[in-house]
């Protein structure tokens, strides 16, 4: 740390504190060198907007409220030459990363903890931060203080990570959105343009076998490009594979008059089961990992809508209990629609799973088999 820099700080004992002013004196002026002792009165109408001046940053609510609990009148501003400093690196509330000088943060929390309230003692404790406030004391005012926005040095770093968290909520929500979206296309062409029903053939099944095959391929690809967390991805990529066969069982009997789906089915889950097995041990810490994207929500409510949502829906007797005219149609019309949203939530997933993951790999250049 930089022991030569100027290690002046203030103390503001606000007007509800002032029945421990001659204890935080004493406290002071035992612990620092005190430059200059005086008192401060802001108007009560601007206190508020003196507040966001003082600390440099503007959210009325909380200074409105901050008056509230500080109180209004006279306050004491008492400030320090530190002769000793002992600096620090602390992190605020903002996440700023400040050089705070640890006296005057300890000597803070004492204060703190004698009134029993956290609001109505403040010190500063950086450098930036005391020069800030001591130009907002500079002179008694009978209007609000000239705002002035307290300047970090990595000011910029949190703005982008504020606008990395604001982007990633803006996507959580227009995925699911445009995905519901898509579907419903899908869903609207079968019924008023093909006027299929959404029978069999129709562009609603194709979709969720384009879907379902598109991320098995991702999973593949997750496999053979990295070793570790092979065995998850193969257990997944049996799984969306499995499920575009199962979108694809009347076409393949069509191609081989003959019931072979069962037998594609067990030879690919067969296939992938033997690689999960060669590559046991990382089947957890591969699924440990895709658990942690922020998308995986998507897929658990994709493979919830597949497995029970749709088949729920597609029981001809729940809408035949509800009085829906023919309720065989509209039973396979709603399991079909719903299984494609499923599918195309589950996509979601693997895509941005598979990029993230290629990412990752490309960065780390290691295990890559």
């Amino acid at each position: 740390m930089n022991e030569s820099r100027d290690s002046t700080f203030l103390f503001v004992i606000w007007s509800s504190a002032r029945e421990w002013l001659p204890q935080i004196e004493e406290s002071v002026g035992k612990a620092f060198k005190v430059l200059r002792s005086f008192d401060v009165v802001w108007p009560q109408r601007y206190f508020a907007k003196n507040l966001a001046a003082f600390y440099g940053w503007k959210s009325w609510h909380v200074w409105r409220n901050k008056a509230r609990k500080c109180g209004t009148g006279p306050f004491r501003v008492i400030v320090v030459e530190d002769l000793a400093p002992v600096w620090k690196l602390e992190r605020d509330t903002f996440g700023h990363v400040m050089e705070v000088d640890e006296n005057i943060y300890r000597l803070k929390r004492s204060f703190r903890e004698l009134t029993g309230r956290s609001n109505v003692v403040h010190s500063s404790v950086t450098v930036e931060e005391t020069a800030h406030q001591l130009a907002a004391l500079e002179a008694p005012r009978n209007d609000p203080i000239p705002f002035s926005k307290m300047v970090y040095e990595d000011d910029l770093r949190i703005r982008a990570g504020h606008r990395r968290v604001w982007l990633g909520l803006l996507s959580d929500i227009l995925v699911p959105l445009m995905t519901s979206l898509a579907a419903g296309a899908a869903v609207w062409i079968d019924l008023f343009v093909l006027k299929t029903g959404c029978a069999e053939g129709n562009l609603v099944e194709w979709s969720g076998f384009a879907l379902s095959a598109t991320s098995g391929v991702l999973m593949t690809a997750c496999a053979i490009s990295l070793k570790s967390g092979r065995g998850a991805h193969a257990l997944f990529a049996a799984l969306f594979f499995d499920l575009a066969v199962r979108e694809a069982d009347h076409y393949l009997d069509l191609i081989f008059c003959a019931n072979v789906w069962p037998w594609v089915l067990t030879a690919i889950t067969v296939a992938f089961a033997g690689v999960t097995i060669r590559y046991t041990k990382t089947v957890y810490s591969g699924i440990k990992s895709m658990r942690r994207s922020r998308l995986f929500p998507l897929f658990a409510c994709g493979i919830a809508l597949l497995v029970f949502v749709s088949q729920i829906l597609g029981h001809s007797e729940v809408w035949q209990s509800l009085g829906v005219p023919d309720s065989v149609h509209f039973s396979h019309f709603a399991e079909e629609s719903v299984e494609l949203f499923g599918y195309a939530l589950m996509f979601v997933w693997a895509a941005s799973h598979t990029v993230r993951f290629m990412r990752k790999t490309h960065r780390s250049g290691r295990d890559v088999v």
